[in-house]
C-alpha cells in the first residue's frame, strides 16, 4: 500500500471532515466534552492533558475559532497542529485503502481511543509509523488492522519481507508516582500551598516523600495534606505520619531562580536545578508559587520505593517479541516515549558507548534484550521521538525527528540494507 505523503492546504478540511465522519460526530463531540469538563476541574492537568490528547484539545480549539471567525484556520501555527493535520490524512488515506473489514477495524480503533479514559497516541504512533516506511521507499500491508492479529504492518522492499510492530511508551511506565495522580494531588494541596504562599516572607520547599505509590484515595489525599499544614508551621524540621514523610527548608529568593526581573520568569529546568542543587535528587514533580524577588513555594513529591522504568520498557518488548511475530521474517520493533523530544533523543544518543564509552542503561537494556537466543529473528529496535517542523522554501511542511536505533549483529539479516527501515 502507498498513497500520497505530503500534506496540502486545500486538503486539510476535507481530511478533518473525513476523520470526524468515520467515527461520526458523537464521540469526537463527547471527547472533547469531557476533556474541557476535567480542565475546568484541574486545571494542574493542562500540560498532562496537551501530552495525553494534544490531537483532540488542537482540534477541539479550531473549531472553535472556526465558529468565531466564519472560516476554518488552515495554515499550521505549531507541532500539536501539523500532528492533528498529518494524523487526519494519515487515517482517512489508510481508511480509503483498505478492505471494509479493515475499515470497520480501523473505526473501532478511533472509537478506543475516542473513549473518556483514552487517547489516540498508539493509533497516531501505528499512522506515523506506517507514512515512515513508505517514505522509505517500502510498500506498507496493514496486516494488523485487516487482520486483527499479528504484528502491525509487513513492509516489503526489493524482495525483503519485513515484521514491523509499534510500541507506545508513556512516562508513567514502570513509576510509582503516575503523572496524572500526582496533578490531583496538587490541587487537593492548592488552598494549602497559597495559605502558606500569602504568609511566606522567604522561600520554602516542602518534600513530600511516600512510602510507596501514590494511590489518590480520599484518605490519603486528606492525610498528606494535613501533614503538609503542619510541617510547614513547623519550618525547617522533618514531620512523619502513616501516609509521608515531609521535609521542609527555607532559602534565600536572592540566591534562587525566583530572583528574576519585571515580567520574567524561571524555567522549569532552572528550577529542577535549584531543587537538586539543595536536596541531591531531582525531582520533576513540583508545584511552584512564586512573586520574583520576594517570596516562593515549591512543593515537590516523590516516592521512597525507586522507579522501574526500564524494567517496565523491557516486559512490553518481550511480550510483543513473544507474542507477534511469526519468526519468519526480520522483525522490528517501533518504540516512542510520548515525552521525549527530538532534542531529548538526540542526548540520549549522544551518551553511548561508542563516544563516550559509558553505555547509558537503556543501550544495556536493549542490548541483552537483543543478545538473548530467542530474538534473533528481532532485527532492530527504534526508539524514536516526536520530531520537529521543518518548512522548505517552495515545499510542503514535514515533521523531521531522531531515531535511538539498536541493531541486532545475531539477526541473519544483520547487514542488509533492505532492512535498515530506521538507519540514518
Amino acid at each position: 500500500m502507498r498513497f500520497p505523503l505530503e500534506i496540502y492546504d486545500h486538503e486539510i478540511v476535507p481530511m478533518l471532515t473525513r476523520l470526524v465522519a468515520i467515527a461520526g460526530d458523537g464521540p469526537w463531540s463527547k471527547k472533547f466534552s469531557t476533556l474541557q469538563h476535567q480542565f475546568r476541574e484541574n486545571p494542574f492537568l493542562g500540560e498532562w492533558m496537551i501530552e495525553r490528547h494534544g490531537i483532540e484539545l488542537k482540534f477541539a480549539q479550531l473549531l472553535g475559532r472556526e465558529a468565531r471567525e466564519g472560516r476554518f484556520p488552515v495554515e499550521i501555527q505549531d507541532h500539536v497542529q501539523y500532528e492533528l493535520y498529518a494524523f487526519a490524512v494519515g487515517v482517512v488515506r489508510i481508511y480509503d485503502l483498505v478492505s471494509r473489514k479493515g475499515q470497520t477495524r480501523l473505526r473501532g480503533m478511533l472509537l478506543d481511543g475516542l473513549k473518556p479514559n483514552n487517547n489516540l497516541l498508539s493509533l497516531q504512533h501505528e499512522v506515523l509509523t506506517c507514512v515512515h516506511l513508505m517514505n522509505r521507499g517500502y510498500e506498507v500491508e496493514l496486516n494488523d488492522i485487516e487482520n486483527g492479529s499479528g504484528v502491525d504492518f509487513i513492509a516489503r522492499l526489493d524482495g525483503l519481507e519485513l515484521e514491523v510492530e509499534c510500541k507506545m511508551f508513556t512516562g508513567d511506565l514502570g513509576r510509582k508516582l503516575v503523572r496524572r495522580k500526582v496533578l490531583m494531588l496538587n490541587h487537593h494541596l492548592r488552598a494549602t500551598v497559597e495559605r502558606t504562599f500569602k504568609s511566606a516572607t522567604r522561600g520554602i520547599i516542602a518534600r513530600i516523600t511516600l512510602p510507596d505509590r501514590l494511590s489518590c484515595t480520599p484518605g490519603q489525599l486528606r492525610a498528606i495534606d494535613a501533614a503538609l499544614s503542619s510541617a510547614v508551621l513547623k519550618g525547617n524540621a522533618v514531620t512523619k505520619t502513616v501516609e509521608c514523610e515531609i521535609e521542609v527548608k527555607d532559602f534565600y529568593v536572592a540566591n534562587s531562580p525566583f530572583h528574576v526581573e519585571g515580567d520574567q520568569h524561571p524555567t522549569h529546568k532552572a528550577v529542577e536545578d535549584f531543587v537538586h542543587a539543595m536536596l541531591g535528587k531531582r525531582n520533576v514533580n513540583l508545584m511552584i508559587l512564586y512573586r520574583p524577588r520576594k517570596r516562593a513555594v515549591v512543593v515537590l513529591i516523590e516516592s521512597a520505593k525507586p522507579d522501574n522504568v526500564l524494567k517496565g520498557v523491557h516486559r512490553q518488548l518481550r511480550e510483543a517479541t513473544s507474542a507477534q511475530f511469526t519468526k519468519t521474517r526480520p522483525g522490528i520493533l517501533s518504540a516512542q516515549f510520548q515525552e521525549l523530544t527530538a532534542e531529548d533523543m538526540l542526548e540520549l544518543g549522544k551518551s553511548d558507548s561508542s563516544r563516550t564509552g559509558t553505555p547509558t542503561a537503556l543501550q544495556i537494556m536493549t542490548s541483552q534484550f537483543l543478545n538473548s537466543p530467542n530474538r534473533e529473528h528481532i532485527h532492530t529496535v527504534a526508539y524514536r521521538s516526536h520530531g520537529t517542523l521543518v518548512r522548505a522554501p517552495g515545499a510542503p511542511i514535514k515533521e523531521e525527528g531522531h531515531v535511538y536505533y539498536f541493531p541486532n549483529r545475531n539477526n541473519p539479516y544483520a547487514n542488509d540494507p533492505r532492512a535498515r527501515a530506521f538507519a540514518a
